[in-house]
């Protein structure tokens, strides 16, 4: 965790930094002595939470509070004064310790700390998985008046056709109305990969990679060989670590 300590007493800052010096995970990035000292180092820092007094020249903890956008980083307030729970709680704090500040109730802030911070960095994860499209399990190809569904399954090899995709499957040519770079990311990068600017090769068709004087070649199981280009020559650890 990083964390900022905020107190217009050094001697507070250095004990709670004394304190904080236990937890192997807790790194101190910085220390303010007033409010608007505060609202700089957040303007320039990366920060999980803040150590933060209420009374403060400038700017007090509460109004520094009020400053915070979407409720991060987190806020322990710091103080001597019980008074302010209520306000403090009203804006979001993740905890209020009162001072002197003991290690065993620092601990159990900071694993407040570690919570939150565990449970916001799942709900991102989640909401990152729910706004990427699913990978396609089937490809739609123009033929005359129909529309030829192919299973992902069946797909052999991917070529660029001018602006568009031309799909091998079945032994047959397909052209899919895409551009490859479309289509790249439409499919599943466990199953597929780009080893060409032109060229889209599925991972289980793939049956021997060539080494030849004029570069890498893959052989496919229909017989086709796929040239890689240098700069996807990456991609082979991946085939070769399947």
């Amino acid at each position: 965790m990083r964390l900022l300590i905020a107190d217009d007493e050094p001697l507070a800052r250095r004990a709670l930094s004394q304190l904080l010096a236990a937890h192997a995970d807790v790194q101190v990035v910085g220390e303010c002595a007033d409010g608007l000292e505060v609202r700089d180092a957040l303007a320039r820092l990366s920060v999980d939470a803040v150590l933060l007094d209420i009374r403060m020249p400038e700017a007090s903890g509460l109004e520094v509070a009020g400053m915070l956008a979407d409720g991060r980083p987190l806020v322990v307030f710091v103080t001597a004064h019980e008074e302010f729970g209520l306000p403090a709680f009203d804006r979001g704090a993740a905890d209020y310790l009162l001072k002197p500040v003991t290690q065993g109730r620092l601990d159990v802030a900071l694993e407040r700390l570690r919570v939150r911070l565990a449970a916001e960095e799942d709900a991102a994860q989640l909401r990152a998985l729910r706004a990427t499209p699913p990978h396609v399990d089937r490809l739609v190809a123009r033929v005359a008046d129909r529309d030829v569904v192919i299973p992902i399954d069946e797909v052999e090899l991917i070529a660029a056709e001018d602006v568009y995709a031309a799909v091998h499957a079945r032994g047959r040519r397909y052209l899919v109305r895409t551009p490859l770079d479309e289509l790249e990311r439409s499919l599943s990068p466990d199953r597929f990969l780009r080893v060409h600017r032109s060229f889209i090769v599925p991972v289980s068709n793939v049956v021997a990679i060539r080494r030849q004087s004029r570069g890498v070649v893959l052989e496919l199981r229909n017989g086709a060989q796929v040239p890689v280009s240098r700069r996807r020559r990456g991609e082979l650890a991946r085939l070769q670590a399947r």
